[in-house]
């Protein structure tokens, strides 16, 4: 039986004493967003299309914003995709128009920041946090959590750990006072991700010794290995956290994280499996900007264990991937991946040009990371991450 979450016992309160209606109405739009983040997805569908029923004979802006937020959370949730981008806009424009909706406004900025991150339009991203964080009072820990969890993550890629580290534990503190699990769950996926990239980049692109690394079958450097071991430690908390708590969302992020750190722990065997068994869903959860890293892990780890001919068929199909859109660090880690491979399988010249690639974007990402610490710092001059 899954556990009860706090929050969600809390708006079934609220919708239950409620005084008007609409109010009743709205609290529900607010629980179907909350079931989506769960992964709750086919419940969050019947409740959005019963009170988008209601909202066709009983017009009411906010109802229909309250709407447009959980459509959306419920179309991020079901595939991480772009689309559901449009409809939390409507939401933040219909809030943002209105003086009566400071909290929905708030909240609704905190995830367009999200996806502006996501989206890579960094000067968006920086600009809504403040925004969220100017409109939210006090008692709106939801618009404030993910507010201070956009701003800690994009911190924490831009390699300002010590800066991220205060907004993460924001982003905790008002979790907790939401009773928001899911929320929790959220910052720990995101810490988790940013400390598996950020050790990956590291073996990768070792700048004192190319060759020393877990790719190669050496010893890594002490803070490499212990980078790597705390990234696995981190990806298997959160899956007994989300098993703990209920959520069932993207349940392939979880597996695809371990998989990518086990491949650069040389663990090949155990990668492979967490491929072979999760990829498919991978794609479907909308991981599709990451097929070029997890394909060009998949093909070292078949190489590793013999398969050369299937390590040749991943090599082609992640190099196909990298025709589409790809984040730079991922795009710079798939090609030194590929470079790896290449070499081993005796493609010398692709191996190269996939190396030389690599290193070009590997510098891209590094002005990328000076260019967003300096937007974050500029956007939140004069905020202290600890009175958030």
């Amino acid at each position: 039986m899954m556990p009860r979450s706090r929050l969600l016992a809390k708006l079934d309160a609220a919708i239950a004493s409620a005084g008007h209606p609409i109010e009743a109405r709205c609290l529900r739009a607010e629980r179907a967003g909350l079931l989506a983040r769960q992964g709750q997805l086919e419940a969050s569908r019947a409740a959005i299309d019963e009170l988008t029923a209601q909202l066709a004979w009983a017009p009411n802006p906010t109802l229909r914003a309250w709407l447009a937020l959980a459509e959306g959370l419920h179309g991020y949730y079901s595939a991480l995709g772009r689309a559901a981008q449009e409809h939390i806009e409507q939401a933040w424009r219909l809030a943002r128009d209105s003086s009566a909706m400071p909290r929905l406004h708030a909240l609704a900025a905190a995830w367009l920041a999200n996806m502006a991150f996501a989206n890579d339009d960094m000067p968006r991203m920086a600009a809504l946090v403040r925004e969220a964080l100017d409109t939210a009072a006090p008692e709106h820990h939801a618009a404030r959590a993910r507010a201070a969890l956009v701003a800690g993550y994009a911190y924490h890629f831009a390699a300002a750990g010590a800066r991220a580290q205060p907004w993460y534990e924001a982003s905790r503190r008002h979790a907790i006072a939401e009773g928001d699990e899911t929320q929790l769950s959220a910052l720990m996926h995101n810490q988790a991700w940013m400390r598996a990239s950020q050790a990956r980049l590291a073996l990768l692109f070792d700048t004192t010794d190319a060759d020393c690394s877990f790719e190669h079958g050496l010893a890594a450097s002490p803070a490499a290995a212990d980078a790597v071991a705390q990234a696995l430690m981190g990806a298997e908390s959160i899956g007994h956290y989300d098993a703990g708590i209920g959520t069932a969302s993207l349940g392939s992020l979880v597996p695809m994280l371990r998989a990518q750190v086990l491949t650069a722990q040389g663990r090949w065997p155990e990668a492979l499996a967490l491929f072979e068994s999760h990829f498919e869903a991978a794609r479907g959860d909308g991981l599709e900007r990451l097929l070029p890293c997890l394909l060009a892990d998949r093909a070292w780890c078949e190489w590793q264990v013999g398969q050369t001919r299937k390590a040749r068929a991943l090599v082609a199909a992640a190099e196909q991937a990298l025709q589409q859109h790809c984040d730079t660090d991922d795009r710079a880690m798939a090609q030194a991946r590929l470079a790896q491979v290449c070499s081993a399988l005796g493609n010398g010249g692709t191996a190269q040009r996939q190396r030389e690639a690599a290193e070009r974007d590997h510098l891209l990402h590094l002005e990328q990371q000076r260019r967003i610490a300096a937007l974050l710092d500029q956007a939140l001059k004069g905020v202290d991450p600890a009175a958030v």
